[in-house]
């Protein structure tokens, strides 16, 4: 999967050691710090592929509709 130019090149080490100490996760096992690293990479693909409309104020507009009578 291809990261957008928008997005940083990939979460760095010292990015993830952040996460799990301000959450307070205990995560000693390298495997288990690896595989947060890579779901941060793809929750941040994923993020980032979501369609975005160009002005706050039509924000929901184009997803959500009120019924009518």
């Amino acid at each position: 999967m291809t990261a957008p130019a928008s997005l940083p090149a990939a979460w760095r080490q010292s990015d993830i050691d952040a996460y799990i100490a301000r959450f307070g996760l205990k995560l000693d096992d390298p495997a288990m710090r690896a595989r947060l690293c890579a779901s941060a990479e793809a929750a941040s693909a994923a993020g980032a592929a979501v369609p975005r409309m160009p002005n706050k104020d039509c924000e929901p507009a184009h997803i959500f509709q009120l019924p009518l009578p």
